[in-house]
């Protein structure tokens, strides 16, 4: 494991994603994520602890991959880039899900079964998850080519 290539891509990772979020609220649109119908809005309520979730896992991902990244061709570099995207929303989303759950609690939706829906809400956040990536547009495309160039350069490193 390559522990300044993490860093970089946590740092630099955390650094663009939050940036980018507030210029989209500023200049765009004021919900940057995108949400179910009659969703909780939490995530655009408590943004940086959504953020550091996925970068968090991107990192981690990026930096496994990034010695194949460096040897790859372009057109081979922007699947590997899929495969990275694609293997953070599905680690991210169930802990997404959880910090999801726990805002929902401390606004006072306290179920009886708090632990199962705080822990068990894993294949719920799965599946709904990927929806609220899609609606996060154009966050999301940021996020993809930003994803791309951040392991294109951390694979130099």
């Amino acid at each position: 494991m390559n522990t300044k290539r993490l860093l970089f891509y946590w740092i630099t990772s955390f650094t663009i994603a939050v940036t980018m979020y507030y210029v989209l609220k500023v200049g765009y649109t004021d919900r940057v994520f995108g949400s179910w119908f009659r969703m909780m809005q939490y995530h655009n309520d408590n943004p940086i602890s959504f953020i550091v979730i996925p970068v968090f896992f991107y990192g981690i991902i990026a930096n496994y991959f990034a010695d194949s990244f460096a040897k790859k061709s372009r057109k081979e570099q922007l699947y590997l880039t899929l495969i990275i995207v694609t293997l953070t929303i599905l680690v991210s989303s169930p802990f997404g899900g959880m910090l999801w759950h726990y805002y929902g609690m401390k606004a006072g939706w306290f179920p009886k079964n708090w632990g199962d829906k705080l822990f068990g809400s894993f294949s719920e956040s799965l599946l709904i998850g990927w929806l609220i990536i899609l609606l996060s547009f154009p966050y999301n495309i940021f996020g993809i080519v930003v994803a791309y160039f951040l392991t294109k350069k951390g694979s130099s490193m």
